[in-house]
């Protein structure tokens, strides 16, 4: 159950990772630099801001969404492997 969790956070950190770098490219060329930048510094709370005023980049910001679903997804099974090897 390990190795499906590890492949969950993987998985699950490409698509993070592939959904912030779309959101980066299309704050700088919708929003100007100010939108890129603020995009690669203060990412979570920048990404959604940026969705709402400009009207664009839904589709990378759900993708990150789902990013993050499925790594929390991955932390299950590696938890709860890892449960019995905890001193009681």
């Amino acid at each position: 159950m390990e190795i499906l969790g590890f492949a969950a956070i993987g998985l699950g950190l490409l698509l993070m990772f592939i959904g912030w770098i779309w959101l980066i490219v299309s704050g700088f060329k919708t929003g100007g630099a100010l939108w890129g930048i603020l995009n690669i510094f203060f990412q979570p709370i920048t990404g959604i801001i940026f969705c709402f005023v400009h009207k664009t980049g839904w589709v990378p910001l759900i993708l990150m969404i789902i990013g993050i679903v499925i790594y929390s997804g991955g932390l299950i099974p590696i938890v709860m492997s890892n449960m019995d090897k905890i001193p009681q």
